[in-house]
């Protein structure tokens, strides 16, 4: 058996000094005080100033914890926590999407950035299928599908996805490879004349089938912390976009994806207005942050989910497993603080079956190193289905009691 994207972004000279330096779980503060990058400096100065620890930056993974969020930008070591913990160098394209639950199976495509982009803009597969688990399956469109993270959830959790949207070319290179979906195309739903043509597709596809859930990621980086958190962005209108297709395809679910940056009171008038039009188009509404490690994913990642029903109370997956802080127990359904779950799948459960030598391009195929060592590296490699790596889920109802945290 083999796998693909085994290849890491390219390090500078000054770069592959800071991979030798850092030790695994540390950060940038390894580093010797005289150590002569422009860009350490910065980083030593805003954390002396009070503006966040800065702990991710030049970040090297720990085997026995779960990774940091993985952003788009792990081809490069000073984002965020992507140095591999034992190689020197950093994660590879495959590492990373072992990371957010994407199977082996699936191939990314592109060069340059792509492949980057398509692994961290996605939502989790294994999450979205315990989200998929809490609503009845059917029909199912993706909107701003990415490589389709929600698509092949859904699908796994027994759902026909009839069809998955995006604007990217290799984001629909990559879905139509797959086979997880019935049809995938590209669209680009900030186009003003775009719901016309969405709904045309739609129905298409659905063939006279009614649609159970739309479910999508509008483009998050005008309101995300890795961003310039922009409010002006001309991407934040997008979420309105995809409400566009809500009332054009008329579902009977809802389900978005996006930052918990939404809840923040400089953006908190979007979130309620997002749930004040869901609402006035019948449906009954519910917010929640999840925490992805607390379902089984090797790493703390924090995403916000709007859940629209028209005949039924929203409800949502409980974490079947410990969930890391910092975190926000009163908008993690099914959890209260304290947590006697077990332990969250770390980097070392996740990765190291991979070989510590990459390939020299992506589309060069690499053996494993050994033996599959856990559950989820079964899994990845196709030795276990979602349904066998993930426990019977409990599924939490709380729309009375919902205590979403605005932050300032």
């Amino acid at each position: 058996m083999s796998v693909f994207d085994h290849t890491p972004g390219r390090l500078s000279a000054l770069d592959a000094e800071v991979v030798r330096l850092v030790r695994p779980g540390g950060n940038w503060r390894d580093l010797p005080a005289d150590f002569d990058s422009r860009r350490v400096e910065q980083i030593r100065r805003s954390a002396a100033a009070g503006d966040g620890s800065r702990s991710t930056y030049y970040g090297k993974l720990a085997l026995d914890r779960p990774s940091y969020t993985v952003s788009t930008y792990f081809n490069r070591p000073g984002n965020g926590c992507y140095i591999h913990p034992t190689a020197e160098r950093l994660i590879t394209v495959r590492e990373a999407a072992r990371l957010q639950g994407f199977p082996d199976a699936f191939r990314f495509t592109g060069r340059g950035r792509s492949r980057y982009l398509q692994v961290g803009n996605a939502v989790p597969p294994l999450l979205a299928y315990q989200l998929a688990r809490s609503l009845t399956a059917g029909c199912v469109i993706d909107l701003f599908a990415g490589a389709g993270g929600l698509s092949h959830g859904f699908a796994w959790a027994g759902n026909d996805v009839v069809l998955s949207v995006d604007n990217d070319p290799m984001c629909i290179d990559a879905l139509r490879g797959d086979g997880h979906v019935a049809a995938a195309e590209r669209l680009d739903l900030g186009d003003p004349d775009a719901t016309e043509a969405l709904v045309r597709l739609a129905r298409e596809a659905l063939g006279g089938r009614p649609l159970a859930t739309l479910v999508g990621g509008p483009p998050c980086q005008g309101f995300s912390t890795a961003g310039k958190n922009l409010a002006a962005d001309p991407r934040n209108r997008l979420v309105f976009a995809f409400l566009e297709a809500v009332e054009a395809l008329e579902p009977a679910c809802v389900l978005m994806e996006n930052v918990p940056a939404l809840m923040w009171k400089g953006r908190r008038t979007v979130l309620d207005e997002l749930t004040r039009r869901l609402g006035a188009l019948g449906y009954e509404v519910d917010v929640a942050i999840l925490h992805a490690e607390g379902y089984g994913l090797p790493q703390l990642r924090r995403r916000l989910f709007i859940q629209g029903r028209r005949d039924d109370v929203p409800a949502w997956p409980a974490p079947h497993r410990q969930v890391v802080g910092p975190a926000q127990p009163g908008s993690q359904p099914g959890w209260d603080g304290n947590d006697l779950r077990p332990r969250p799948v770390d980097v070392e459960e996740a990765i190291s079956d991979l070989p510590a030598t990459p390939a020299s391009d992506p589309d060069e195929a690499v053996g494993y190193a050994r033996s599959s060592m856990s559950a989820y590296q079964q899994w990845a490699r196709g030795e276990l289905i979602a349904g066998d790596l993930i426990p019977e889920l409990a599924f939490v109802t709380r729309a009375a009691q919902l205590r979403l945290e605005a932050v300032a």
